[in-house]
């Protein structure tokens, strides 16, 4: 079938974000792992690094910290 017949894919499958800093092994300057707020006149949506460098609200809130290697 060639691409021009080829069904579109109506279903988004959710792909985890890990930011360029993370993706390239500089952990520390992440600066995504919290969430933003985005301003309340731009439909905007900020996503959050889920890279296991940063500990997730469970671990923050008392468990250990993740680390990534």
């Amino acid at each position: 079938m060639s691409i021009r017949h080829q069904q579109p894919i109506s279903a988004a499958v959710a792909v985890p974000y890990y930011s360029m800093a993370c993706r390239v092994g500089t952990h520390a300057k992440c600066e995504e792992a919290e969430r933003k707020a985005s301003p309340a006149a731009v439909p905007i949506v900020y996503e959050t690094c889920v890279c296991s460098c940063h500990p997730s609200e469970a671990q923050a809130s008392g468990g250990e910290g993740g680390t990534h290697g």
